[in-house]
């Protein structure tokens, strides 16, 4: 038998640690309380980002959405 999943949704909230040359080294953790590392280019971001700044990460039926600030919940 197989099994479909749809709507599968997967939220990450991530904290800018700091922007050198065009990439910005990222902060992400998951509901799980995972935290890990990552380097994204600035130019995937929809808005300007520096140190400190809070973005959410959103993985829906594969298609990954960076928004900027704080998520609603």
């Amino acid at each position: 038998m197989k099994y479909i999943l749809i709507g599968v949704i997967i939220t990450m909230i991530g904290v800018v640690d700091s922007v050198t040359g065009g990439i910005a080294h990222v902060e992400l953790s998951s509901s799980r309380e995972e935290t890990l590392n990552a380097y994204i280019p600035v130019k995937l971001f929809p808005c300007n980002v520096g140190e400190g700044d809070i973005f959410s990460l959103d993985i829906v039926d594969g298609v990954t959405e960076i928004r900027c600030g704080e998520p609603d919940v």
